[in-house]
């Protein structure tokens, strides 16, 4: 009897132990496993077995295409007025015959004129003056004109005066000054037994002329018809 129990008790030690071993042995190779799916999961081992990662890249913002300024607009030119410039201030040439106890200077003074100009008008030598001498004066720029002492209206037809030549003077301008007329100019002032001519007239020279020797003929105004 004491027998039988004690091959009983090494029969089921002999289907334990084996067993239990087993079951150790299961349990250390899991464990096993786990230390090694731990170790590829989190460690360096991993890396041997995952694709690498692409890095990524830096993207670069694309690039803005330059671009051209827009061209300035064309100035437009706009052009000035054209200014016609108006006719500039000549003297106003006015005629004087020098009277007794005249000078030059008062002359100048009257007319408010440059002594020098009257001189220079006249193509006078100098500051000598005869009475009855035709002076012109070359009045303007702005300046008041006195009231030019004219002819004297009681001389007789004929009346002989003095007339200083001015530079462009012809025989026929000096005539129609004084109402008279070239061939008798040229006769009063004969030189060398022969009339004068215009091409003997030199600017500042005395040459007499006989005034209102010729009617002045009224130009008739034209009428327009109804």
């Amino acid at each position: 009897m004491k027998k039988s129990v004690q091959a009983l008790i090494k029969r089921r030690r002999a289907r334990v132990i084996p067993a239990i071993l087993a079951a150790v042995a299961g349990l250390i190779v899991l464990a096993i496993v786990l230390m090694i799916v731990n170790f590829f999961s989190s460690g360096p081992g991993v890396a041997l077995f995952r694709s690498p990662t692409p890095t990524p890249s830096a993207t670069l913002p694309p690039s803005q295409t330059p671009t051209a300024p827009p061209a300035s607009a064309t100035p437009e030119f706009t052009e000035a007025p054209t200014v016609t410039p108006g006719p500039s201030e000549t003297p106003t040439p006015v005629v004087y015959i020098v009277q007794d106890g005249d000078t030059l200077f008062g002359i100048a003074v009257q007319f408010q004129v440059d002594v020098e100009a009257i001189k220079l008008f006249n193509g006078l030598p100098g500051d000598a003056l005869s009475v009855g001498q035709v002076l012109t004066i070359p009045v303007g720029g702005g300046v008041e004109t006195p009231t030019p002492t004219p002819l004297p209206t009681g001389l007789p037809r004929a009346a002989r005066i003095q007339y200083t030549v001015l530079l462009g003077d012809t025989l026929e301008i000096i005539a129609d000054k004084f109402l008279s007329t070239p061939e008798d100019i040229a006769r009063q002032n004969r030189r060398n037994n022969r009339d004068l001519t215009n091409a003997d007239l030199r600017a500042g020279e005395v040459i007499v002329v006989r005034i209102n020797l010729v009617t002045p003929t009224l130009t008739p105004v034209p009428t327009r018809a109804p």
